[in-house]
């Protein structure tokens, strides 16, 4: 019974002379980083992409053929030249007409995408049902920070990751500021996405955001410039929060802490 008290003070002594040990080898268990990337569209697909699409599943990755028993329409609907195009077939395969036309729309606005269909089901009485979904074909050219992704890198280096401190972040924390670059290549709708829980952090990444210039922004081959959203990112980036970003593979700039 001596000894458990004797383990039990010893324990509470540790507890209260090292109060920050658990938090300190918290963040020594993850890399400190920050990103740049490109915010994308729920739905959004490349030319390239649209012109080797075969079914609905190329257009839309979540849409699920293997609920359909029975096709009764797939309507397609797209704007072209100002004028509403609408085009129906019995299956989700994409035709050449289809892929043409689609490949022509406005650019920049949504095709919009209608399946009515017999569900696979063990019901008795069956009732059709109806999948929609939009996206847009990208501008073939993204917008990009002039001066090359080195020198972006650089720029966040000194302004964020020079002036934090490695202890500013707990694994799994994440803070994410988004904004866009818009038509004439400005910053706009800057915003704190996720925050640090610390107000001057915060300002700090806000403001070095908005200080950034030397953005071109996406062109369409047409020449239509559009705007688009991106995400700064910084802290430990195997956090949760990246899912809520809706952001891809393709890495726009990536540098570590101190």
């Amino acid at each position: 019974m001596k000894n458990i008290k004797n383990q039990l003070v010893v324990l509470f002594f540790i507890a209260f002379t090292f109060p920050h040990l658990g938090s300190s080898q918290d963040s020594l268990n993850f890399e400190l980083s920050y990103e740049v990337n490109r915010v994308y569209p729920s739905l959004s697909i490349t030319k390239e992409k649209l012109n080797e699409a075969r079914t609905l599943v190329d257009l839309n990755k979540y849409y699920k053929p293997s609920w359909v028993k029975e096709y009764i329409s797939v309507e397609i609907l797209l704007t072209c030249k100002g004028k509403v195009k609408k085009f129906v077939s019995k299956n989700d395969t994409i035709s050449q007409v289809q892929k043409d036309s689609m490949g022509k729309a406005d650019v920049g606005t949504d095709i919009s995408i209608s399946v009515e269909y017999m569900p696979k089901n063990t019901l008795k009485y069956n009732e059709a049902k109806e999948s929609n979904f939009t996206f847009t074909v990208e501008p073939e050219n993204q917008a990009k920070y002039i001066a090359g992704i080195r020198e972006l890198r650089q720029y966040f280096k000194e302004n964020v990751m020079d002036k934090i401190s490695p202890d500013s972040f707990q694994q799994y924390n994440l803070t994410a500021v988004k904004f866009a670059i818009d038509e004439a290549g400005q910053i706009v709708d800057a915003h704190v996405f996720e925050s640090s829980k610390d107000e001057k952090l915060d300002k700090l990444l806000l403001e070095a955001v908005c200080n950034m210039s030397g953005w071109k922004s996406a062109e369409y081959a047409s020449g239509l410039k559009v705007k688009q959203e991106f995400v700064l990112t910084v802290g430990d980036h195997t956090s949760c929060v990246i899912n809520l970003l809706n952001i891809r593979e393709d890495l726009t700039v990536r540098g570590e802490g101190k």
